[in-house]
């Protein structure tokens, strides 16, 4: 698909809450908000995952100063069933919500279509919210804890925590430069416990698509962020792109591993969620780099597809930001 080049978009603020009861995050000192807590006061899980995109999106707007009347348009999208917590944070405030659902690229759809009503001057302003909970996520697609399931390797570990984004055409230091909206792949793969290995084939062509369609080297970028690839998934990532299209890059780090600071000898390849390409960007990335690509990674099975025994398949969606002096 073609580079979409946005005219005048910016990530004006963002707030981020991450869950400290989850394996020790290395971003603790970097969020807005640190909590130890599934429930928030709420009977069930899934619930409380509801009330971690209410806090981010309650606290954005008072670290950003605007009220609900000030935001043009929300858009949320999360893993529960049919975007529960997204579903129900957005009940909450009288404001026009796009649900969107991508998996763990769920933050980078939303950023794109934001983006792209805002630089075609049809939006003021958009605030773009996500959010997962490991135990919602357990139980939705693994076993809940407490069946004592043993996990292999490669299996992730599900972030908990939100993270909320406002994007407006009013400048600030994060400009949102351009994006590419990535194709479903469908390699074949069938174990679900290796996401990494069903999503970084669409991270791969989203990146090569991207890099074609720019006319860009892949040294243009001083960091290319994955979303949740994961220990060996970055692994498969890289071979796939020397293989097939000859690129090679020490460029390219992955949200999830950074998260937990996951390596081979560690019991799980990294996080996953929707929430993690957004948690590092906002409190690792930025501080650091200027020129950045961000690659949202989603594994778009669901229980039914697992039950029905049909293949994983992935999506990518990728955003170029550069950090404004």
């Amino acid at each position: 698909m073609k580079n979409i080049k946005f005219n005048n978009v910016y990530i004006n603020n963002y707030f981020t809450l991450v869950s400290s009861k989850a394996n020790n995050p290395t971003i603790l000192n970097d969020v807005d908000l640190s909590i130890e807590d599934y429930f928030l006061n709420k009977k069930t899980f899934e619930e409380g995952e509801v009330e971690y995109q209410t806090l981010v999106t309650r606290g954005l707007l008072d670290k950003e100063h605007k009220k609900l009347e000030d935001i043009d348009l929300m858009i949320g999208g999360d893993l529960q069933n049919q975007l529960f917590a997204s579903n129900y944070n957005a009940s909450k405030y009288e404001v026009p919500f796009l649900g969107v659902f991508s998996a763990c690229a769920s933050f980078i759809e939303g950023i794109i279509i934001g983006a792209s009503l805002i630089g075609r001057n049809k939006l003021r302003n958009a605030l773009v919210v996500t959010s997962s909970n490991n135990l919602v996520s357990e139980k939705q697609f693994r076993f809940p804890v407490e069946y004592g399931a043993l996990r292999k390797k490669v299996n992730s570990f599900s972030a908990s925590g939100a993270v909320s984004a406002i994007i407006s055409n009013k400048k600030s230091n994060i400009m949102v430069e351009s994006a590419n909206i990535g194709k479903v792949i469908d390699m074949g793969h069938t174990d679900t416990n290796d996401m990494g290995a069903c999503m970084a084939p669409a991270v791969a062509e989203t990146l090569y698509d991207h890099l074609k369609s720019t006319g860009r080297n892949i040294n243009y970028y001083d960091v290319i962020l994955t979303g949740d690839l994961g220990i060996y998934g970055v692994e498969y990532l890289k071979e796939y792109l020397n293989k097939k299209y000859k690129i090679k890059s020490n460029r390219i780090i992955d949200a999830g591993v950074m998260l937990y600071n996951a390596t081979k000898d560690s019991d799980f390849a990294g996080g996953s969620g929707p929430i993690c390409a957004p948690l590092i960007l906002f409190t690792k990335i930025i501080k650091k780099y200027k020129k950045i690509l961000v690659l949202g990674s989603g594994s778009l099975h669901s229980c039914m597809s697992s039950n029905l025994k049909k293949s994983m398949i992935g999506v990518s969606h990728a955003v170029s930001l550069e950090v404004i002096d």
